[in-house]
Order: structure tokens, then C-alpha cells, then sequence
């Protein structure tokens, strides 16, 4: 009679408990090959937020039955069996025993992803999920159950992050990048704290005009040697992966309101971009927060503009749109960084409160090599115009894509062709004088007749 104790009572499979004492022994007493699975359910908390409990619960029991059926739980030499366990919420682990050839691990694990890929029917709604699964296997990759967990684990993550959906094999090169990523992190805390961080400002034209028309914050790190070694957005993407993110995402907007402040003093009217990171933008205080700010420092709310990335405005279990709203009514505008590379859907940007697109660097690097990029850049062009949103052309990098552009009424731009990123003395300068003198430009724009 199974210890109830070590029962999970919804599935009625080994919890985290029961699972960990029969797979110790199981390596305790037999040398065999071994592979565990770390399975993690991709879409269940949106079950759970949208369908309520009871349907997570039956969905976790559906899912068990169905994990169980691909495996050999009932083997007739009973220590040979397969161990499949609950760890608690919508997490699941096997020990496989009966492996008979080293392709059979993945083999089983692609069973699973490709068994819970599938639409699942419950009592009153019909679900997809998916799931994501880490492989670590004995006893190449550890010889402790502890260091198996871990590392399948870490695995699972890189399944998760690669795209979900998936399995992943644990290779040695994923401990070192967590640890080296870690110290990224660790290094953005100290930088934080010593301040040894700057912002730089990168200016957006409107290249009919030639005035400066917004300017865009920059993270310079060049006072921290390690974190000057990388780009900015690798910086921002190893810091989204733990909460000094957030810090980060304070700072710059607080260092940046000062900034725009100080400019509003100077009779200076410029909108300010500033790039939020998705963990700060879906603190449900961050209206508040930000509301106090700009309270504070008595400027117009309109100069501020927060760029967003898909992240921010792709979130399942956060409400976007009521976010967006509240931002607007508070009178702050919204860019949507990178518009044309991501998946967010064009009935979004119709419906939401969205101000400002930034056009892919991928495109407007490209409009002038090749045709198919050419045409998918002024149908994108087009979008955002017809949707009466303001189109910035991100990387500017030739008078050929700056006549372009021009010529598709693209007037905003924004890239080192213009102007790089540059410190705030000099950003100052350069607003007092408020329009560029860009003459090649425009007697080669005047020549341009290609298109």
C-alpha cells in the first residue's frame, strides 16, 4: 500500500517527495543508463487565469494520464520501471530506466512535447498548451540525482527560452553561460550602486524639416570595462532575466525625466524616448510610480515617450491594453520598438494606445540592397501612416536610405548616418541649435531620382 503522504492527490502519482526517494534508490541500487526528463507545461498558468482552477486541475489530470501512457511505469522486473512525478503545480519529472539505446531518451521526450502539442479537450473548453522538456542523463552528465535534476533543469529553461515547445539536451556550455550571465547581472548591480552608469542621447529628425524632433535615452557603460565589452541590447536582455532589470528601468527613466526637466527649464521642447524593460512596464504600480515623477518635476507629460519592446506588449497574464490606457490618460505617448520583426498583431496597433513605431533596423538596412525588403518597408510605411501613428526609421546609415525614405514621406529618422549617441552636454548643444545642417544630404536627396 503506497505511504498517501508521498502521493500526489490530484494526479495520484508520486509527489516531489515520493518521486525523489524512489529515483535515489533507484540510482542507489542499479548502474544502468538513465535520462530524466524535467517537464514544464508552457500555456497552463493562462489555463488557470482565464479558465479558472478547476479547469488547471483537470487539465494537470489530463496531462498525467497522458505522460504515464508514453512511459513504462508497470514493468515487470518492478525495479526497471519507469518514475514519473508531480513536482508541484504544473511541473513534472521522469527517471527513465528502459532506455535500450541512447536515441530513446529524446525519442520519448519528443513523444511528450508532440502528445502535448495537441489540442486538449476539457469538460467546457478545448485547450492548447505545450510543453517544454530538459534532458540530463546518467551518468555522463552527473552522478547524483541532485545534479541531474539541476542540470535537466537548466535545460529545460534553454528549451522554454529557444522557443518552447521543445527538448533540450543539457551540454556543459549552459552552466557556463548562466554563471557568465550572472555576473553580467552582478556587475549591472555594482555599476548601479558605485554609478557608474551614464545616458547617452541619440537624436530622432525629421529629415524634411531637419529638426530635431525627440531624442532617445542610451545606456552608456562605458566607466565598467566588463559591461562595456557588449551591446546595449544584450545588456538589457541578461538583466530582463532577473530583477535588476528593473533597477535598471527606474534608473534610466528617473536619470531621463531630469534630464527632459532641465530642458523644459531651458524653453527646450523635446520629446524624450526612453526604454522601459518588461518587468518594470508590468509592475501594476508602475502608472503610480512614474505619475509621482512627473508630479515632482512639473513637466508636460507629453515629452515623454516610453518605448516598449514585444515583450512588454505581448504578455498573456498581464493586462497591456489597461496599462496603455492608464499611460495615455496620464498623457505619456508609446513607441513600439522594432515594428516589423516581431508578432505583434496590426489589429494591436489600431486598437491600442500606441503613438510612435520604429521601424526595424532590419529593413532600412536592407531597402537599398534588396528589392522584397524594399517593398515590405514602404508596405510597413504605409501601415503605420495609415494608422496615423508617427514612423521612425531606426539606423539610418547612407544618404541612399535617407533619399528612400524621403521619398516614401518616411521624414523621421534616427541612426548614425544622422547623428550617433552622444553625452548630454553635447546633446544640450545641439538642441539649443535645434535644426541639422545637412547639405549633402539634401543636394544628394535632389539628385536621387532611382525611385
Amino acid at each position: 500500500m503506497p505511504n498517501k503522504n508521498l502521493i500526489d492527490s490530484l494526479t495520484q502519482m508520486p509527489n516531489r517527495e515520493g518521486w525523489l526517494k524512489a529515483s535515489e534508490l533507484a540510482l542507489a541500487n542499479h548502474e544502468s543508463k538513465k535520462a530524466l526528463l524535467f517537464i514544464d507545461l508552457d500555456r497552463f498558468k493562462w489555463v488557470n487565469d482565464s479558465l479558472g482552477h478547476d479547469a488547471g486541475d483537470e487539465l494537470l489530470t489530463i496531462v498525467s494520464d497522458s505522460i504515464k501512457r508514453l512511459l513504462n511505469t508497470e514493468n515487470s522486473e518492478q525495479n526497471d520501471a519507469d518514475i514519473v512525478g508531480r513536482m508541484g503545480g504544473d511541473e513534472f519529472v521522469v527517471l527513465l530506466q528502459t532506455t535500450g539505446f541512447v536515441a530513446e531518451p529524446e525519442h520519448i521526450a519528443n513523444q511528450i512535447v508532440q502528445t502535448l502539442s495537441q489540442p486538449i479537450k476539457l469538460k467546457n473548453a478545448e485547450v492548447e498548451i505545450g510543453a517544454s522538456i530538459g534532458l540530463s542523463q546518467y551518468p555522463q552528465d552527473g552522478q547524483s540525482l541532485s545534479e541531474l535534476l539541476k542540470f535537466a533543469d537548466i535545460a529545460m529553461y534553454r528549451a522554454k527560452n529557444s522557443g518552447r515547445n521543445q527538448v533540450a539536451f543539457y551540454q556543459p556550455e549552459m552552466i557556463r553561460q548562466i554563471q557568465y550571465r550572472r555576473s553580467i547581472q552582478t556587475e549591472l548591480r555594482k555599476a548601479l550602486k558605485e554609478e557608474l552608469l551614464e545616458l547617452n542621447y541619440q537624436p530622432i529628425y525629421n529629415c524634411q524639416s531637419h529638426e530635431v524632433v525627440a531624442i532617445e535615452a542610451m545606456l552608456c557603460v562605458e566607466k565598467s570595462q566588463k559591461l562595456n565589452a557588449l551591446e546595449q541590447a544584450e545588456i538589457f536582455s541578461i538583466a530582463d532575466e532577473s530583477q535588476v532589470a528593473v533597477q535598471l528601468s527606474e534608473w534610466m527613466l528617473e536619470q531621463a525625466l531630469n534630464f527632459l526637466n532641465f530642458q523644459a527649464n531651458s524653453d527646450v521642447q523635446v520629446a524624450m524616448m526612453v526604454p522601459v524593460r518588461p518587468t518594470h512596464f508590468h509592475q501594476k504600480q508602475f502608472v503610480d510610480w512614474l505619475s509621482e515623477r512627473i508630479e515632482s518635476l512639473e513637466f508636460p507629460p507629453q515629452n515623454l515617450v516610453l518605448s516598449l519592446n514585444e515583450n512588454c506588449l505581448n504578455a498573456q497574464r498581464f493586462p497591456v491594453e489597461k496599462q496603455l490606457k492608464l499611460l495615455s490618460k496620464l498623457g505619456v505617448e508609446i513607441a513600439v520598438q522594432n515594428f516589423g520583426s516581431g508578432n505583434l498583431s496590426p489589429l494591436r496597433l489600431h486598437d491600442w494606445a500606441i503613438d510612435w513605431l520604429f521601424l526595424s533596423a532590419l529593413f532600412v538596412t536592407e531597402i537599398t540592397n534588396k528589392r522584397s525588403m524594399e517593398s515590405i518597408a514602404m508596405a510597413l510605411i504605409q501601415m503605420g501612416q495609415t494608422l496615423n501613428k508617427k514612423v521612425v526609421a531606426y539606423g539610418v546609415r547612407s544618404a541612399e536610405q535617407q533619399a528612400f525614405l524621403l521619398s516614401q514621406y518616411c521624414n523621421l529618422m534616427q541612426g548614425p548616418y544622422l547623428n550617433e549617441p552622444m553625452a548630454a552636454t553635447d546633446m544640450e548643444l545641439l538642441l539649443l541649435n535645434g535644426v541639422v545642417d545637412n547639405n549633402e544630404s539634401r543636394t544628394f536627396l535632389e539628385e536621387y531620382d532611382e525611385y
